[in-house]
């Protein structure tokens, strides 16, 4: 969804219509989902994906057609049996999918920025029945955009949304006949928050954004706390980091790591870091580094059972020694922290790749 959601912001930026295939429903494998998206510009350039081999080329085709026609239609792929899109086992089934075209002032323009913010909304919108095809309403906590075509449905879809899993998308029937209403709901992006300026932290801020966190680095020394040093932080300051922490709000969602060797906020920042909820905490360094922290730590009256709370030596074991693998091992071990994931294999393990309910979903988080 990242993927389209910033191609959106710049295609609408620069006035350029764009077709929009959403996922509205799916039956055919556990692959396809709803809410996946795929955009089309109108020299051809696409992004995001339609992950059903089988019919995504189809998909891509009636977006265009969409794009030049401007009218919004559901279209409907059964894959496998008698249909034209053979199907491989197990992706049997039936896709449907809503096409739209946008433009700069379009309403779904409005509800794709609203999806690529930092702060929780639903988008509602309607994929068949007795109200204005493709009609959206955006859903925030203090005020709504839009409308569904009368104040009843817009309250339904408001108490509807109320009760969404963070992340979710779902289709719901409305309380007309006949009336379905296709619900993406994105929770507040998380916290990624990179202590140190280092060639890590821009590794990893690049990877961190790119799984929806709205990344912050910091660093105090002039030279390195520049936006040209970490470019895809969607903050940088010039700070001490025990400053900076004491006035960022933390939540369990919170991924805090400690990627300089600076020992004059090391200590101060950790103290810090270990007395808020933040649920994923890591920390690069040698094991003989981290053993040396830990005893500061010990000395200054942390308890045990907070220092086991600290990753250290930080991230997966993948055997690569470079900044971009050492921020991929960290983000690997950051995944499966937020997922639930062993950090095993798949090929030595059994049973379902991909959780069922996520643990954390961030959204796409906005530059």
């Amino acid at each position: 969804m990242r993927e389209v959601l910033a191609a959106a912001h710049d295609w609408q930026q620069r006035r350029i219509p764009f077709g929009l295939a959403t996922v509205v429903a799916s039956s055919a494998g556990s692959m396809t989902r709803p809410g996946d998206l795929l955009a089309v510009d109108p020299t051809g350039d696409v992004r995001g994906s339609i992950p059903a081999g089988c019919v995504e080329s189809a998909i891509l085709d009636a977006t265009a057609e969409t794009l030049r026609t401007g009218r919004p239609r559901l279209a409907r792929y059964q894959v496998g049996d008698d249909s034209p899109w053979p199907a491989r086992p197990g992706c049997t089934g039936t896709i449907e999918v809503l096409l739209r075209q946008v433009t700069a002032h379009h309403p779904t323009a409005r509800s794709l920025a609203a999806l690529a913010g930092p702060d929780p909304v639903a988008v509602a919108t309607v994929v068949a029945g007795r109200a204005p095809f493709a009609a959206e309403l955006i859903i925030q906590a203090d005020r709504t955009d839009g409308t569904l075509g009368t104040t009843d449905l817009d309250g339904w879809a408001v108490d509807q949304a109320a009760a969404l899993p963070a992340g979710a998308a779902v289709l719901r029937h409305g309380e007309r006949p006949g009336v379905r209403v296709l619900f993406q709901a994105a929770p507040a992006a998380p916290r990624m928050l990179l202590f140190g300026a280092t060639t890590v932290a821009a590794a990893l801020a690049r990877i961190g954004a790119d799984l929806g966190y709205r990344v912050i680095a910091c660093d105090p020394r002039p030279a390195f706390a520049t936006t040209a040093r970490i470019p895809d932080a969607h903050e940088v300051h010039r700070a001490w980091p025990h400053h900076l922490l004491a006035t960022t709000p933390i939540t369990p969602d919170t991924a805090l790591c400690l990627l300089g060797h600076d020992p004059r906020y090391e200590i101060p920042l950790l103290r810090a870091a270990l007395s808020t909820p933040a649920g994923y905490l890591a920390v690069l360094g040698s094991r003989a580094t981290h053993e040396a922290r830990l005893a500061q730590l010990r000395a200054d009256g942390i308890p045990e059972a907070h220092l086991t709370r600290l990753r250290a030596p930080a991230g997966l074991h993948l055997g690569g020694p470079d900044p971009t693998q050492t921020a991929l091992a960290i983000a690997a071990e950051m995944v499966a922290w937020r997922h639930g994931g062993t950090g095993r294999p798949l090929s030595e393990l059994t049973g379902p790749i991909h959780a069922a309910h996520p643990a954390h979903l961030p959204a796409a988080a906005a530059r």
